[in-house]
């Protein structure tokens, strides 16, 4: 019976995950030519992380790849290619981030928001 709670107190402290991570997935789609309008971003939380969907101006042809999300401090800023001389296009962007520990302010291409914490019951 020892081995069985000392194995099993093992497991279970083996299967607690990292203290820290970003995992964050990136969806663009053309929406069509560049502007200046800026539109609210949308922002929508839930148990695995924070939902954001906003338009923003890129070079034609854009990467969805080409993006980095990057931790500093309590912020996470995201940041995307410059334009080159290419012409540019507007992009529906979807974009998911979990993180642990939680952040307090986002940046989104020079846009900052600040996090509202999430409501107790």
């Amino acid at each position: 019976m020892k081995y069985f709670l000392t194995a099993l107190t093992i497991i279970l402290f083996s299967s607690c995950g990292p203290d820290t991570f970003i995992n964050h997935k990136l969806k663009a789609e053309k929406a069509g030519a560049c502007t200046n309008e800026i539109t609210p971003v949308k922002i929508t939380s839930n148990i695995n992380g924070e939902h954001y969907e906003f338009d923003y101006c890129l070079q034609e042809g854009f990467d969805a790849t080409n993006y980095k999300v990057e931790k500093k401090g309590d912020s996470i800023v995201v940041t995307f290619p410059e334009p080159a001389n290419k012409p540019n296009a507007l992009y529906k962007i979807t974009l998911d981030i979990d993180a642990k520990p939680a952040y307090r302010y986002i940046s989104l291409g020079g846009r900052t928001i600040a996090m509202k914490p999430a409501e107790r019951l």
